[in-house]
């Protein structure tokens, strides 16, 4: 197997402006702030940055739309007030990897990034991990996915003022390759996870779980691995480390469930791969939920997962074979044994009318935190969402669970405007038990703002 490792040219754009509720409490209490100009701006991670066992602020990571009509990478960095710091955006430009118009010279290409996790560097500094769509700039030829790997500073400078991007084969790169998280290692060494697009022949592809090992000092693939369900997409979403140097690696896949829901008929499962320090894989498991109903299938989709001192809670949605979609949260062991797991079905904010008839607010879930306590909140997304006798279509979800995976009453809310398209991605804890949520918010026109929200452990903003 050869690699081809890709160096792209980095692009900065200006800091962005910070904008304030001013009917939010004081910032030291809990707030909400908005991040960005007037452009679309997509975020999908935050994360805590510390100074030794100190926090000290925070760093989002998440796509911003540029002046071509492209998404570029971004990142800014707050204190632990919401207070700008500084941002920065960074994309694929201006490089040759084909000749498609047949003039024998290499064309040239622009990126449109998707953005996955920001990782802080112990001592300084972040990686960022995403992936980058191709498009040939004269034909306007979009038809392959390139693994994106980006190092800053802790001033958010692009160190070497460029991007490492991995594709999936030098001899075959209209086959995709999708990075979903990138983990720092023990021994130094760094662990890509994601998808790999796979030929099955005839023209027919799909999706297999894809993991590597990097070792940045001397450029060498440590190992790299493939596997998935031939005919069906298997795509890794998070990794961990454990303290005996293995590895597990997080996703879902149609590997069939060991719960064996619906009769075996289960479509695809939350996935859970422990590998070793050398990427021999050692156990892996896939689960489910069941449904009354026997007829209706729940296919999982992960979209997080964090380390908790049990094991794994993992979150994402539920899309139903009767195109429902509820979120989830699922809590395995360390062994990836399962716990505890629910569908959130049972919302406040599900209506009933005259008859009776119990109307389900549909939902999905995207990030997870772990509050004091222990307990689990779910962020997410209310699909068509009614409270409070308005009608607010979709918005950001706040739900919290306890450790069983059961909905704690009084901990629910939801957050947006009322006419947008609004959904929180994920959320950090604080040592105080303050949560802060990063929500894309979607002020119309084409605008969308990230949000920062500081809520007490309930969610309220009281």
């Amino acid at each position: 197997m050869r690699y081809l490792l890709l160096i792209f040219a980095a692009t900065f754009l200006v800091v962005s402006c910070q904008i304030e509720d001013d009917n939010a409490p004081a910032p030291e209490e809990t707030f909400i702030k908005y991040f960005g100009e007037l452009t679309s701006y997509e975020a999908s991670d935050i994360e805590i940055i510390f100074e030794g066992e100190t926090p000290i602020g925070l760093a989002i990571f998440g796509t911003k739309v540029n002046d071509l009509g492209d998404k570029d990478f971004y990142v800014l960095r707050t204190d632990l007030d919401g207070n700008l710091i500084d941002s920065t955006s960074v994309g694929f430009v201006n490089q040759t990897l084909r000749d498609f118009t047949g003039d024998g010279n290499p064309d040239s290409f622009r990126g449109e990034e998707t953005s996955a996790q920001i990782q802080p560097i112990p001592g300084g500094g972040f990686i960022i991990i995403g992936t980058s769509g191709i498009t040939e700039t004269v034909l306007g030829i979009s038809d392959f996915q390139l693994l994106s790997l980006g190092f800053l500073a802790d001033d958010l400078s692009i160190i070497g003022d460029s991007l490492l991007v991995l594709s999936s084969e030098v001899d075959n790169v209209d086959l995709d390759l999708v990075g979903n998280d990138v983990l720092i290692l023990s021994d130094g060494a760094i662990l890509m996870a994601g998808a790999r697009e796979v030929d099955r022949g005839g023209g027919i592809t799909d999706f297999d779980n894809y993991y590597i090992k990097f070792n940045l000092n001397n450029d060498e693939v440590l190992f790299e691995n493939t596997q998935g369900v031939a005919g069906e997409d298997d795509v890794l979403v998070r990794a961990f480390e454990k303290d005996n140097g293995n590895i597990v690696l997080i996703g879902y896949s149609n590997s069939p469930s060991l719960l064996g829901e619906n009769n075996n008929n289960n479509g695809s499962n939350v996935y859970f791969l422990e590998v070793s320090s050398t990427g021999t894989p050692i156990n892996f498991a896939s689960y489910g939920f069941e449904n009354t109903d026997n007829n209706v299938v729940y296919n999982e989709q992960v979209n997080n997962a964090i380390s908790t001192a049990s094991g794994y809670t993992i979150v994402g949605t539920s899309v139903t074979s009767e195109d429902e979609s509820f979120s989830f949260v699922m809590n395995l062991s360390n062994d990836g044994v399962f716990l505890s797991g629910t569908n959130h079905n049972n919302s406040i904010y599900n209506t009933t009318n005259n008859n009776g008839e119990v109307s389900v607010v549909q939902t999905q879930g995207f990030g997870v935190t772990q509050a004091l306590g222990n307990d689990i909140v779910l962020l997410g997304q209310y699909e068509s969402l009614i409270a409070e006798g308005q009608s607010r279509g979709v918005e950001g979800m706040f739900v919290r669970f306890d450790q069983a995976a059961q909905p704690i009453e009084g901990a629910e809310s939801f957050f947006g405007l009322a006419d947008g398209n609004d959904r929180i991605v994920d959320a950090v804890t604080l040592p105080d038990g303050k949560i802060v949520a990063v929500a894309n918010v979607d002020f119309g026109g084409g605008v969308q703002l990230i949000s920062v929200i500081k809520m007490n452990p309930d969610g309220s903003l009281d």
